[in-house]
C-alpha cells in the first residue's frame, strides 16, 4: 500500500438541524394556544351580545338609590325628574352596555325603556317628563307616578333576569 493513498480527510459534520418541521411538543403548544384563543373569543362574543340582567344585589342597590333620590328631592320635582333620568340611564348602560344605550335620546330612549320593561308607559305617559323637563327651569308632572314606574322597571329587569338564568 502506498502511503500517498491513505491521505487523511477532514471530519465531515452532519448538516445543522433546521427549525422546520417542528417537533411534536411545539405542535401541541400551538394547538393549545389556538384552542385558548378560540375559547376566549367565543366567551367575549357571548358576553358582549347577550344583555345582562340585574342581579338581586344590584337591584337592591338601585332601589336604595331610587329611595335616596326620592327623599333628597322631595321638595324639588324637577331635580327629582333629572335624577330619575340619570338613574335610568346608569342602570340601562350597566345592563345593556354603553354601545347600545348611550346614543339613545328622545323618543328612541323612551321606546328602549318601554321595550325592556314590557309596557309602553315611558313613551306614552312620561315622554315630556323624561325628555324635556330635565332641561327646563320649571314644569310639572306626576312625580310619584314616575317614581313608581321607575321602580316597576327596575323590578321587571330583575324578574326577566331570573327567567334567563
Amino acid at each position: 500500500m502506498n502511503p500517498n493513498d491513505l491521505a487523511l480527510r477532514d471530519i465531515h459534520l452532519p448538516a445543522e438541524i433546521g427549525w422546520w418541521p417542528l417537533a411534536w411538543g411545539w405542535w401541541l403548544v400551538a394547538a393549545l394556544l389556538l384552542l385558548g384563543l378560540v375559547v376566549l373569543v367565543a366567551w367575549f362574543l357571548k358576553r358582549s351580545t347577550h344583555p345582562k340582567r340585574i342581579n338581586l344585589s344590584a337591584q337592591s342597590s338601585a332601589l336604595q338609590e331610587l329611595t335616596r333620590i326620592e327623599q333628597q328631592y322631595k321638595h324639588d320635582p324637577l331635580g327629582l325628574v333629572r335624577e330619575l333620568s340619570v338613574l335610568l340611564r346608569r342602570i340601562a348602560i350597566s345592563l345593556y352596555g354603553r354601545r347600545s344605550v348611550a346614543g339613545l335620546t328622545g323618543l328612541n330612549w323612551l321606546q328602549f325603556l318601554d321595550q325592556q320593561g314590557g309596557s309602553p308607559v315611558f313613551s306614552q305617559r312620561f315622554q315630556q317628563a323624561l325628555t324635556e323637563l330635565p332641561y327646563r327651569a320649571q314644569g310639572s308632572t306626576d312625580v310619584s307616578a314616575l317614581v313608581q314606574e321607575v321602580r316597576q322597571w327596575l323590578n321587571s329587569q330583575a324578574s326577566a333576569g331570573k327567567q334567563h338564568v
